[in-house]
């Protein structure tokens, strides 16, 4: 017996398609980060090279579901054999310092991001599905096919339609 695995989209081609240049930092974590918080499926790690005042911090959770299909939407016909899943964390904080010129005043700006996430656990589901999944996740932030920034300019100011659609 054989599966196949379908995300059930097609993406239209652009006539002329841009070159997307969204590349993920190269985090070094064995040179950069140490242990700050261990917990049973969870970790807190903090960046050495950043000031104690304003650290960057990690956070990596993982949990259990028990029934993936708990607010899907999906009719439970088609539900799979197992309901259980994984649900995985990863936020990002940030401290952004600055400091005007003129008089050397100061302030700080606090900057965070996570993602969250949640899949059944089948074999089909490997890490390049949800790879393809986050890469969707990202692109939504971005006008279509452009290499530009102005779509998060948009969101950051509550034009959460595209102009696209």
């Amino acid at each position: 017996m054989s599966k196949s695995l379908s995300l059930g989209y097609t993406d239209t081609a652009f006539g002329s398609p841009a070159t997307l240049n969204f590349v993920r930092a190269n985090t070094n974590y064995g040179a950069d980060f140490t242990i700050k918080e261990l917990k049973s499926g969870e970790t807190k790690i903090v960046n050495i090279t950043s000031s104690n005042d304003r650290p960057e911090t990690i956070r990596l959770a993982y949990s259990e579901v028990k029934d993936i299909y708990v607010n899907s939407g999906i009719d439970s016909a088609y539900y799979a054999p197992s309901r259980r899943g994984f649900s995985l964390v990863s936020q990002i904080t940030e401290v952004a310092r600055v400091t005007e010129s003129i008089d050397g005043s100061v302030y700080d700006l606090p900057i965070s991001a996570h993602l969250v996430i949640k899949a059944p656990n089948d074999a089909l589901i490997t890490a390049a599905v949800i790879e393809t999944v986050l890469k969707r996740l990202m692109s939504s932030l971005y006008n279509d096919n452009v290499t530009t920034t102005t779509r998060l300019a948009q969101l950051m100011k509550g034009a959460v339609t595209p102009p696209e659609v």
